[in-house]
């Protein structure tokens, strides 16, 4: 068989057995491509001798151009195997996160190489005026891509320096942040706690002050400022606010949630809470379950025009103050009591029980009746569920401004959940006496409470079900199942079948 016709098959089988391998399999695929390199390595020596000092022994001109041809295959196939090969430490290591700029530079220099190879000791071109040349063209471009060029360097010197790796979770300077999920050769992609990606370019980034949270381990510390009206005392508002942070459920207990008194100026008094989460993904999860809790204890003040009730401290001169309303005014901005006249409002207000409670207490048992609505006027309650297997499950915490007991009350079911104290605070009661004669002429509230309860129990239902572990059933267990379905007795019959319980005809 011809060599050149010979080596054009090799040159597919490589190509085929290459594809065929699975891309995971890396150190596999870099065998068979060895093996296959040096047989065509052995074809082109056959066929030209040395790829360096190539020899054509015929004078046909279009044998020895296809010969060339065959040249600078061998050129292109040997530029792939050096690329591979300086690539098998990372392929041994099983590398989890690459250095891609790196290998695509040392890649793309390869190939470069390899081509003025071609030219060169296959075409026998000169290579001082090719480089000549090609400095000259390389000018042009620099100059016509300075931009790019300085975010390919930039990004070139951050995969070589590693501040951050895919899947670190980062801060930049200007507010920036999140979950690195793409470095490419032009920018740094980032996935927020939004799932928002965020395109930064490289030349950016490497003058960046960066904070890198997965360093060290993936705890985000973070914090944001609320601007209160000085009308509020700090020492309430300061544990207002952070009994209002330890109900957020993406906030650690440990460290705790904090809160200080930043700046005093005008109306208003700025504080600052610190909080902590698992990621830097729940940072704004964080945010908006603050919003939401901080919502049932305080208004924004009207004679503001800003419409936010918190803010960033970078925008802090935007921010509108809120106002923490008293226990008079706590009825009034209740959902269910929504429909209640003023009238009836001031009514219940002068019949609310003052209950001070203190760490530890007992609230409210689960499955006991309730002869009051509660309202958390201050405080932290951690509300507990003890399911069937008998252990007692943590649910979720209440504070200022959250209710309980009011569906036991007003329904007639026993609680389905325990209620015990954190910390000292205060509750402002409702006895069912003083709510009858309202729910009697308010249809609307009783469906609001009956709705109310679906979704508690609906909820309830969900938790014990994701609770409780199936258990596994045991051999005997089984048997005893079976006995019990098929009312049938220990003994076996002398055919080996159990015998039924149920009594003959005759008896």
């Amino acid at each position: 068989m011809n060599l050149s016709i010979a080596f054009c098959f090799a040159v597919v089988a490589d190509v085929l057995v290459y594809k065929a391998i699975p891309a995971r399999r890396r150190v596999a695929r870099f065998a068979c491509m060895s093996i296959f390199f040096a047989a065509q390595t052995l074809l082109v020596v056959a066929l030209i001798g040395s790829p360096l000092d190539p020899q054509y022994k015929t004078k046909d001109l279009p044998y020895q151009f296809w010969l060339k041809i065959l040249t600078c295959v061998w050129w292109g196939l040997a530029a792939r195997e050096v690329i591979h090969a300086l690539a098998m430490p990372a392929m041994i290591r099983k590398t989890a996160v690459e250095n891609k700029l790196l290998s695509d530079l040392i890649a793309a220099s390869t190939y470069v190489c390899s081509v003025l190879a071609m030219m060169g000791f296959v075409f026998g071109l000169s290579l001082q005026g090719l480089i000549a040349t090609s400095g000259i063209i390389a000018i042009v471009l620099g100059l016509a891509l300075q931009s790019t060029l300085g975010d390919v360097f930039s990004g070139l010197s951050l995969s070589i320096a590693k501040p951050y790796r895919i899947g670190d979770e980062i801060i930049l300077d200007g507010g920036a942040e999140g979950e690195v999920i793409e470095i490419n050769w032009r920018s740094t992609h980032l996935k927020n706690g939004s799932n928002d990606v965020v395109i930064v370019p490289n030349s950016a980034i490497a003058k960046m002050r960066i904070q890198n949270h997965s360093a060290g381990n993936r705890r985000y510390s973070g914090s944001f400022t609320v601007a209160v009206d000085t009308r509020n005392e700090p020492e309430l508002m300061i544990e207002t606010l952070r009994h209002i942070s330890m109900t957020c459920p993406s906030v650690l207990d440990d460290p705790a949630p904090s809160v200080k008194a930043t700046e005093f100026k005008g109306d208003r008094i700025t504080y600052t809470v610190y909080f902590s989460t698992a990621s830097i993904a729940s940072a704004g999860e964080v945010r908006s379950e603050f919003i939401t809790q901080l919502y049932k204890r305080t208004r924004p003040v009207l004679a503001q025009c800003a419409p936010s009730s918190w803010t960033t401290p970078r925008d802090l001169s935007d921010s509108s103050p809120v106002y923490l309303f008293p226990e008079r005014e706590l009825l009034s901005h209740l959902a269910f009591l929504e429909p209640l006249s003023d009238a009836e409002k001031t009514a219940l207000n002068e019949k609310i029980v003052r209950r001070h409670f203190k760490t530890g207490e007992q609230l409210l048992a689960q499955g006991s009746a309730a002869d009051s609505a509660h309202f958390i006027f201050s405080g932290i309650v951690q509300v507990t569920r003890q399911v069937t297997d008998g252990r007692v499950l943590n649910v979720r915490k209440l504070g200022p401004g959250d209710s309980f007991g009011e569906i036991s009350l007003l329904t007639g079911l026993a609680a389905l959940e325990g209620f015990v104290a954190l910390t000292a605070g205060l509750l402002l009661e409702l006895h069912s006496q003083d709510l009858k004669s309202i729910l009697q002429s308010r249809p609307e509230l009783v469906e609001y409470l009956c709705d109310s309860a679906t979704r508690v129990q609906q909820f309830i239902a969900m938790f014990d079900k994701a609770a409780i572990q199936p258990a596994v059933m045991e051999q005997h267990d089984l048997l005893w199942q079976v006995r019990n379905f098929f009312r049938l007795t220990a003994e076996h019959a002398p055919d080996g079948h159990l015998k039924s319980e149920e009594p003959s005809e005759e008896g």
